[in-house]
């Protein structure tokens, strides 16, 4: 299965998702334990007068073929839907929008409508992303190069300070050529 997370990791870095489809699961740090217990609701509640959606769906799962993706909200507006997801951080990243625009792609599968993704940060910064065909595209060659990933087909070269702390770092042992590794 390419989940949410599996989009996210692709984007940290290629060889985690092999890693994963070993069976290899990343440390779960300080920091991961602090997003995990941010209270949502609360961050939707202040969000949804601003928003103006008919309604929130919470924690809601989409499925196609084998994908799969749960975004924290999805805001139901008159003639769209848009997944929202929660982050709490204050780095806003490629991998968060990747992993939004994820979850627009399977809602999309599901036949819904969906115009744009959405990503609030914890730091009070919200965004909001178009959804389009470019978008789409974009998706689908992240797809197939997770799967590519997933097979062991990549060559991975990422700077030291990246990968001195990733949490697959031990199961990953790559090789370290300069100010590099090389996986």
């Amino acid at each position: 299965m390419i989940t949410g997370v599996t989009v996210k990791h692709y984007l940290f870095c290629p060889a985690i998702v092999r890693i994963e489809e070993l069976g290899f699961r990343e440390r779960v740090t300080e920091a991961m334990q602090e997003g995990s217990e941010v209270d949502k609701e609360k961050v939707v509640n202040f969000l949804f007068p601003m928003l103006k959606a008919k309604e929130i769906i919470k924690k809601p799962i989409y499925k196609y073929k084998d994908l799969v993706g749960s975004p924290d909200f999805v805001l139901k507006f008159s003639y769209h839907y848009s997944p929202l997801d929660v982050k709490n951080t204050d780095r806003v990243g490629m991998d968060h929008k990747a992993q939004v625009l994820y979850y627009a792609y399977l809602m999309e599968k599901s036949g819904l409508v969906v115009k744009e993704g959405m990503l609030y940060y914890t730091s009070g910064k919200f965004i909001r992303l178009p959804y389009t065909d470019n978008e789409r595209r974009y998706i689908e060659r992240l797809i197939v190069k997770i799967r590519e990933a997933r097979e062991g087909r990549i060559k991975v070269i990422q700077p030291v300070r990246k990968c001195v702390n990733c949490g697959f770092f031990q199961y990953c042992r790559p090789k370290r050529v300069g100010k590099f590794y090389e996986v």
